[in-house]
């Protein structure tokens, strides 16, 4: 498509971020050492209270998912430079669903990385992995295959662990009540400049167009009538540089404060 001045320095602005996060590429595609836990700090106190399921191992998986999202969105929007130049390419849908995955794993490592307290954040790992069980299982049953260790006896570990961790007995279940995505996008989003409401509508407006929905598709993407029949408009739909950009501004960011946090509650400061 064409685009007027404005939209080009958009477009810039866009390719400006993602070589400013090209580096967290480095840090989970390879044996950075980044994801280790030292001695002494706070999360390998975590890792111990939550052991098998470190709250550690989930949180870096979190970023690694997001910087693979990520990472994926630029290869759809940027070919290589060729004569000083670079050509971009325009999705209307596809391009959002990558930048949700980065933007909602990207959450998840700050939602759970981000309460000053241990016990809330053992209490939303476990969750988690309460979720996982039960998704886990759903599976299994469609593959028409049985799990290796019952349902019942998985979430009994869980409801042991999250009590000796300090959480009242009769307020286990709760504790352990997997969190939607809606409830962690905006507790990140909490955490950061951009606030819970910010995040809950790029992660919304993200999850619209994934799922194809008109409102979306009316509310964030640009178009132009080329005709009307009856009642109804025909439109060119074509998408906007401006929101993209917003959107990859805000998905970086969440990104940056998830590792951020991760190294922080990674390193022994004694």
């Amino acid at each position: 498509m064409a685009t007027t001045s404005a939209e080009d320095q958009y477009l810039r602005r866009t390719l400006a971020l993602l070589d400013s996060a090209r580096p967290y590429e480095s840090l989970t595609q390879s044996d950075s050492k980044q994801w280790q836990v030292q001695p002494g700090s706070v999360l390998a106190g975590d890792d111990a209270k939550t052991d098998p399921y470190q709250v550690s191992h989930n949180a870096w998986n979190a970023l690694g998912v997001a910087v693979d999202h990520l990472h994926c969105f630029r290869s759809t929007f940027a070919g290589d430079p060729q004569d000083n130049s670079v050509s971009i390419t325009l999705h209307t849908h596809g391009q959002y669903s990558l930048l949700r995955g980065a933007f909602e794993n990207s959450a998840r490592a700050v939602w759970m990385l981000g309460p000053a307290q241990r016990l809330e954040r053992i209490q939303r790992r476990l969750g988690i992995q309460a979720g996982e069980h039960k998704n886990a299982d759903r599976m299994t049953a469609l593959l028409k295959q049985e799990p290796k260790r019952p349902l019942d006896l998985r979430m009994q570990q869980l409801t042991e662990l999250v009590v000796n961790a300090g959480t009242a007995p009769d307020d286990a279940k709760k504790a352990l009540k997997p969190a939607p995505y809606s409830e962690i996008v905006r507790e990140a989003g909490a955490l950061m400049p951009m606030g819970a409401g910010e995040a809950e509508v790029v992660w919304s407006s993200c999850s619209s167009l994934a799922h194809g929905d008109f409102y979306g598709t009316l509310s964030i993407l640009e178009r132009n009538i080329v005709d009307t029949q009856g009642r109804v408009h025909l439109a060119q739909i074509t998408s906007s540089p401006k929101v993209l950009f917003w959107v990859t501004d805000r998905t970086v960011a969440m990104m940056q404060r998830g590792f951020e946090l991760f190294k922080a509650r990674a390193t022994c400061h004694r």
